[in-house]
């Protein structure tokens, strides 16, 4: 009889645990024999479908509720964080947190409310000292020595490995440590394809690390000092749905869940929450007097699955079949998938619908407008010129609105040529998503069983 291998797979934040439970990951898990997956995540949501799939399911240690002696270490450790994000990103110079320092302070205060560290003063004293931010990292690993649920969770279960979804979070510190004083490996994957760049140092020291592309391995060792030995190219795990769906709504099915007749033509909007598209409700409102003149053209504008004021932003635009308002969705990949499928083009404000419509080789128009009524560093336009933005725009595989009337003449391109921009989408494919086959959840499964010490599969 074979040996079952028990794992903890830690998933924190919404759109980490979204790609691994709406990609297949978590069910191609769950068929192998011989692993045994216990799952942590934020959400209590999570638990119904982790337990449907036949995986253990726990809660992930919280700012609120429990001891409060838990819930002060918990906010502490995030302090911490911040403190250590904000340095990181100074000593290297990253363009987007400098950036950040000089926007106007309402877009500061929503960026601090995403955790983001805006403000100076989380860089006091020391702001670009090597040793305060050893220091820093140092105290918050201190705060997690030992920790009683994680101990218990890891004596009760004796993993053979621990998988940690994103490996710049604060919340996953506690686990990470509880595994290294046990000599148990740990498998870290990058959970998006900005934070090497954006998100601050590496928590937790991985064994191995999963990268979704080449690209995003080089950053990884040219700012993490990541040996290149540790690091393994598995793919967007995101793209998985995308590029090899279960099944592909037809179109006239996709226009008719729109409300849209079957010769209609649309243009979708993918939009940002509002820290990062704040000038979007402005943009798709001329963008949509524009369409209307034109037979049986509509603007579909999808919500982004972090907006909170999807409704205050955008409700008053929705007027079919001129324009169709989509509210926020988290799950339903293959729905995403079909929009962009059948769309003429993929419009945003530096979001990564725009590599999704580049994998699916429809046209990519970024909003990058110069508004000079805005502060410099407001402005969409500074948003491509962070690291991992300002790479890829170099292909040439993403179009650039800097204007309204640039965008209304890329918009009326692309609905006469669908072809438009094709040559520079296969360079980005090649550059920033291969290998973009449909496979990264089997690579993922494969890499999880060998860390945790098996063969290959036996399903």
């Amino acid at each position: 009889m074979a040996t079952v291998k028990r794992i903890i797979v830690v998933l924190p934040g919404a759109m980490v645990a979204r790609n691994w439970l709406s990609t297949g990951l978590l069910e191609r898990l769950a068929r192998e024999p011989d692993l045994a997956v216990t799952l942590v995540t934020a959400d209590d949501k999570d638990a119904d479908v982790a337990r449907r799939l036949g995986l253990a399911w726990e809660p992930m240690l919280r700012a609120s509720g429990g001891l409060r002696t838990l819930q002060w270490r918990v906010k502490a450790s995030y302090l911490l964080h911040l403190a250590s994000v904000f340095r990181f990103n100074a000593i290297q110079r990253f363009r987007g947190a400098q950036q950040r320092l000089r926007q106007s302070r309402r877009l500061r205060g929503l960026a601090l409310r995403d955790g983001v560290p805006a403000y100076a003063i989380f860089g006091w004293p020391f702001a670009t000292s090597s040793s305060a931010l050893s220091t820093l990292l140092s105290l918050q690993k201190s705060l997690w020595r030992t920790c009683a649920p994680v101990a218990r969770l890891f004596d009760r279960i004796d993993p053979a490995l621990l998988v940690v979804g994103h490996m710049q979070n604060s919340f996953v510190l506690p686990y990470a440590l509880a595994a290294k004083s046990r000599g148990i490996p740990v498998l870290g994957a990058i959970g998006s394809w900005d934070q090497p760049t954006t998100k601050g140092p590496l928590v937790v020291h991985a064994d191995r690390i999963l990268a979704q592309s080449r690209s995003v391995a080089g950053q990884l060792q040219r700012y993490h000092g990541v040996e290149p030995e540790r690091v393994e190219v598995t793919g967007w795990l995101q793209m998985d749905p995308l590029v090899r769906p279960p099944t592909v709504s037809d179109r006239s099915d996709l226009l008719r869940s729109l409300g849209l007749s079957p010769r209609h033509r649309y243009i979708l909007l993918g939009s940002s929450p509002e820290r990062l598209g704040h000038n979007e409700p402005t943009i798709a409102r001329d963008l949509a007097a524009t369409l209307a003149r034109q037979a049986d053209c509509s603007l579909v504008i999808r919500a982004h699955p972090n907006d909170r004021n999807w409704r205050e932003r955008f409700g008053s635009l929705h007027a079919p079949p001129h324009v169709v308002v989509l509210g926020p969705e988290l799950a339903n990949m293959e729905r995403m998938a079909d929009q962009i499928r059948h769309a003429h083009a993929v419009l945003s404000p530096a979001g990564s619908i725009l590599l999704d419509s580049a994998a699916l080789d429809r046209p990519a128009i970024a909003l990058a407008f110069e508004n000079e009524d805005e502060p410099y560093d407001d402005r969409l336009a500074r948003r491509y010129e962070m690291e991992h933005w300002a790479e890829l725009i170099d292909g040439g595989g993403v179009l650039m609105a800097r204007t309204q009337a640039d965008l209304e003449r890329l918009v009326n391109e692309a609905l006469d040529d669908p072809g438009l921009g094709a040559e520079g989408r296969i360079r980005l494919r090649e550059n920033h998503l291969a290998p973009l086959d449909g496979a990264v959840a089997e690579r993922t499964v494969a890499a999880i069983r060998k860390a945790a010490g098996l063969e290959a599969s036996v399903t």
